[in-house]
């Protein structure tokens, strides 16, 4: 690797970091060469599809949990290992985020509280390494690398998730404050962000339409 790459690495390494922790909302490096690490941008419906299709047809249970819990929660990798059985009454799950020291109360959707339902408890903790301890999150990072690069969705991480289920609530016509109050963003900005994408496509959907509903009313 030459000095320039490494160094454009390290930079794209940082601003992904200050992104996660909401200093900035993009990141400057991005584009400016290929890099290893990925973005942190929602994943596209296809490789989410090829995600739980690997790990359902490979039984790899902690990835698929963790994915489970990301999409579900839209909370932080670091915040999902840490999850309790005890903390989820089976609507909600309580989560005290790493990042902000914040108690929230995270209602569960549908998908997720019947993932939740039909998972074997083997431990304390929802993504278990024992009766006692959760499974590290170096170690669930790990083995969702090993999925990404069997679905070739190196491209896309983790924390993409959170992204995802942030785009998921507003392209339901969430409010800010209502998406803030799942993903527990500190700032507005990330969740502004993809309000802004989910108008822009449903603005999209509807000049496409009249454009054709005008057409077809000057034929007539």
């Amino acid at each position: 690797m030459g000095e320039d790459h490494a160094k454009v690495e390290q930079l794209s390494l940082l601003a992904n970091h200050a992104i996660e922790l909401e200093w900035i909302t993009s990141n400057p490096a991005s584009g400016v060469e290929k890099l290893k690490g990925g973005e942190y941008e929602p994943w596209p419906e296809d490789k989410l599809a090829a995600f739980e299709a690997h790990c359902t047809q490979n039984e790899l249970s902690t990835a698929l949990t963790a994915y489970h819990l990301c999409i579900g929660t839209g909370q932080r990798i670091g915040d999902v290992v840490k999850m309790e059985w005890e903390h989820f009454d089976g609507e909600y799950v309580e989560v005290l985020q790493e990042k902000t020291g914040t108690r929230v109360w995270i209602y569960c959707p549908s998908r997720l509280r019947s993932f939740l339902n039909n998972l074997p408890r083997s431990g304390r903790y929802v993504i278990a390494k024992n009766l006692t301890q959760p499974v590290s999150k170096r170690r669930v990072q790990f083995l969702v690398q090993e999925v990404r690069k069997a679905i070739k969705a190196q491209k896309y991480v983790i924390h993409g998730w959170r992204y995802n289920a942030a785009r998921e609530l507003a392209e339901a016509g969430c409010s800010d404050v209502e998406i803030q109050s799942v993903t527990g963003h500190k700032t507005l900005a990330m969740v502004q962000k993809y309000r802004a994408q989910a108008n822009q496509k449903r603005l999209s959907k509807s000049a496409q339409s009249r454009r054709t509903e005008q057409k077809q009313n000057m034929k007539m």
